[in-house]
């Protein structure tokens, strides 16, 4: 497993979805190897037999002091807890409801079945565990220095006749400070890996988003091979959680008392204005019964001619069931 770094180095997308983070990567496939090699690549991953998987992008916070990362991975959507003294905790109840990321320590414990909810809530009452922006939970002594704030940048249109100004606008991007965002990438054919690394160098050069010709999206690009955040149970696990958006080829097929999650819907334009089909996914930190088959979901065509896919695979994590 890889792990990928994008270091922004200015106003950057305020998600970075796996469907996003795919779409770079034809993008950056398309141009550098041309057309055929990208309908090949796909026309793989349509026949289910994808040469690799990828996570969506989550924040890292850098404490500048030790040089250090800490990672943060979406909270698990899981059954909700019972507390036994509700009013107790009542208030670290509330504060981690809005917590989205754990970080990678509390994570780990997660999906082993060392910690679950209600203990992480008495931590966070206890002062064992504590937030950082309302988002973070960590256990760590991670420093608070470090900014992911949304920021809005003006823009205006200009009359090409008369000159003057027209259609005042913003665009809304995330700065960052002392932090940045990571995601995962496993290889089941290692022929594609010099590929998508080309791929992502060419994305760095270009930028991510739409925003690219007002100086949106840069970033700086850095890779470490065979990487282990993720700290798996090593027995059968009973459940695994998603770390991508994942559409599943039957919504159907899985036992409603043991799935737990959060569906959203993807829509857009193409870049020539052109209407997507929409497409449901369920959202990171949504958990399943653990599946026999490697790869999980699929790519689904949302337009043709030219063809243009969503990316909706799964990039499980086993972890043992709450």
């Amino acid at each position: 497993m890889d792990t990928i770094y994008l270091d922004p180095l200015s106003l950057f997308p305020t998600d970075l979805p796996s469907n996003k983070i795919f779409g770079a990567i034809c993008v950056g496939m398309n141009e550098l190897y041309g057309g055929g090699e990208l309908s090949s690549m796909l026309e793989q991953f349509r026949e289910g037999s994808a040469p690799f998987i990828l996570s969506s992008a989550f924040p890292f916070i850098y404490d500048e002091t030790i040089k250090e990362k800490y990672h943060f991975f979406p909270k698990p959507i899981v059954k909700p807890m019972v507390l036994d003294d509700y009013e107790g905790y009542y208030d670290a109840f509330k504060e981690y409801k809005k917590v989205k990321y754990l970080d990678q320590a509390l994570f780990n414990r997660f999906i082993n079945g060392e910690t679950n909810e209600s203990s992480l809530i008495r931590d966070l009452k206890n002062g064992d565990t504590k937030t950082l922006r309302k988002k973070f939970l960590t256990g760590s002594d991670v420093s608070d220095d470090f900014t992911i704030r949304k920021q809005d940048t003006p823009h205006n249109i200009l009359n090409r006749l008369s000159g003057s100004s027209e259609n005042f606008y913003y665009t809304t991007g995330l700065n960052f400070e002392n932090s940045g965002l990571f995601f995962l990438i496993k290889f089941y054919d290692n022929s594609y890996r010099s590929k998508v690394m080309a791929s992502l160098r060419f994305i760095e050069d270009r930028g991510f988003g739409s925003n690219i010709s007002s100086g949106m999206g840069q970033f700086k690009l850095s890779i470490v091979t065979d990487s282990e955040l993720i700290n798996e149970p090593e027995h059968a696990a009973g459940s695994s959680m998603t770390l991508s958006l994942y559409s599943p080829e039957d919504f159907n097929s899985f036992d409603k008392k043991r799935c737990w999650y959060e569906l959203m819907k993807i829509r857009g334009r193409c870049g020539d204005g052109f209407m997507k089909k929409s497409v449901w996914v369920f959202k990171e930190g949504s958990t399943f019964p653990i599946y026999d088959q490697k790869i999980c979901g699929k790519v689904v065509y949302v337009r043709k001619n030219p063809d243009v896919v969503e990316y909706g695979l799964a990039f499980p994590v086993r972890m043992v069931e709450p």
